[in-house]
């Protein structure tokens, strides 16, 4: 038995990049940033930020005005220390009944920073 099934998907907000890579040396600052645009048909507010794990990561969220809406900025930094991986999930809860939760992964890794010579 074989099932299709056709329809129009639409996208709920636009998230750019759709995940987060921070990759850097131990001792260097480490950031990425996504885009967090609402679309027209679907217009939400970000009531709270937070992460599955919150390990090794620092987060926050900004807001500015565009045209045709809001755009919210998630900016994610590393904090690891030691050389490693880093894995988590970062959830923007809405105020949609729609999607009352975006999701936005965050994986890398951190490797150690060459010494000098002394």
């Amino acid at each position: 038995m074989e099932l299709m099934v056709s329809g129009r998907v639409e996208v709920f907000a636009e998230i750019r990049p759709k995940h987060l890579r921070l990759a850097g040396k131990t001792g260097e600052p480490v950031t990425a940033m996504a885009e967090i645009m609402p679309r027209p048909d679907y217009p939400f507010n970000i009531k709270n930020v937070r992460a599955m794990n919150g390990r090794h990561i620092r987060f926050g969220l900004a807001h500015k005005a565009a045209t045709g809406g809001m755009i919210y900025e998630l900016t994610v930094t590393s904090d690891r220390q030691d050389a490693g991986p880093i894995s988590d999930v970062i959830y923007l809860d809405t105020d949609s009944p729609i999607r009352p939760t975006l999701q936005v992964p965050v994986f890398g890794t951190i490797i150690e920073a060459k010494k000098e010579p002394s």
